[in-house]
């Protein structure tokens, strides 16, 4: 199965969800899920800030060779499973490529049922920025149970 989350820039929650997948795929020797991320504004120059990679290092995900990369047309059809992080993202892919709607969700929809945003937390610091990277965390394990039990 090939998954693939998007955010606004790739270097933040999309990267991070990846990220976070990507390690619970390999403690649970899934060699069958594919993780990958991309961005509806990304762009190789984004760099990815220093708390982003500190939170994947405290939580023992790879951080390391990450691109922010564009999302493209390609990139939707090659996943089974796309998960957006805000209702702004999932309106735009789906008026650029309706012919996926069967296969792209709001993170949290696809998670809870929730038609809510994962919040940014890129402008945050400190205990606002690690509260919603531990529910960004806890919402990754949720699609991961939900997923491996099929």
């Amino acid at each position: 199965m090939k998954i693939c989350f998007i955010c606004h820039a790739n270097i933040c929650r999309s990267f991070a969800a990846e990220r976070l997948l990507k390690e619970a795929a390999l403690k649970a020797g899934r060699t069958d899920i594919e993780v990958f991320s991309r961005g509806l504004y990304a762009s190789p120059d984004y760099v990815i800030p220093e708390k982003i990679k500190n939170f994947l290092k405290e939580n023992g995900a790879d951080f390391e060779n990450h691109i922010s990369t564009l999302v493209s047309v390609k990139d939707l059809e090659q996943a089974d499973l796309v998960l957006v992080m805000t209702q702004d993202i999932l309106d735009t892919l789906l008026d650029r490529a309706p012919q996926y709607t069967d296969k792209i969700f709001l993170f949290l929809d696809y998670a809870y049922g929730t038609e809510k945003d994962m919040p940014d937390p890129i402008a945050l610091s400190g205990r606002p920025f690690e509260k919603i990277m531990t529910e960004l965390k806890k919402n990754v394990e949720v699609v991961f149970n939900k997923i491996t039990a099929r």
